[in-house]
């Protein structure tokens, strides 16, 4: 699985404007083809007070073929044209990252990303840990994933998305397995293997 991720951080006094033209994006990204489209809000953090716009797909043919036809989407070209006479938000993106451990779980809500500056020869010794925290998490409601990234501005950052359905749900499960001697010791030999450069939560947008 492949993700593209769009960061928008909106102008004073224009948020609502920004949200509603992401969200106009995110029908059209959508409906050329994507695999699912999500909204989220930088709630704190690395980027607080910004929202991404993510898009997932089955490979890199797949992003491209949708990429072909949002560009040649006359309701994209009237967005662009519209966010260029009347800017609301700065845009970058899109990024893309690929799945290399672990299963996004359909209906997670909310969202603790730890980003990693991980050598890539260290990346199947990381892989290995992610199976272990996932055994820690599952009984608490909670998911995580690892994602490596393909077309960047920083290609040694790694992400580790931990998720669950609510923020009380990801807040229990921080408290009882994050502060675990068992899942303190992982992320010591965790730190061993790159190091923990940044991270924020977020939660998704209805």
């Amino acid at each position: 699985m492949f993700a593209t991720r769009r960061i928008s951080t909106p102008m004073a006094g224009k948020m609502e404007m920004a949200q509603a033209r992401m969200r106009t994006a995110a029908g059209i990204i959508s409906r050329n083809g994507a695999r699912d489209v999500s909204m989220t809000q930088i709630l704190g953090g690395h980027g607080a007070g910004t929202m991404h716009l993510y898009g997932f797909f089955d490979s890199m043919e797949h992003m491209m073929k949708v990429n072909l036809n949002v560009m040649a989407d006359p309701a994209w070209a009237a967005l662009m044209a519209e966010r260029e006479s009347n800017p609301s938000a700065e845009v970058v993106g899109p990024e893309v990252s690929r799945l290399v451990a672990g299963q996004p779980k359909p209906g997670n809500t909310t969202f603790l990303v730890r980003e990693y500056i991980l050598p890539r020869e260290n990346m199947a010794a990381a892989i290995e840990l992610i199976a272990e925290a996932q055994e820690m998490v599952s009984a608490h409601s909670m998911n995580v994933t690892m994602w490596a990234p393909v077309i960047t501005a920083d290609m040694q950052r790694f992400g580790v998305v931990y998720s669950a359905p609510d923020p009380v749900t990801l807040g229990k499960g921080m408290d009882q397995v994050g502060m675990s001697d068992a899942f303190q010791e992982m992320l010591v030999r965790a730190s061993k293997l790159g190091t923990l450069d940044r991270s924020f939560g977020m939660r998704l947008m209805r």
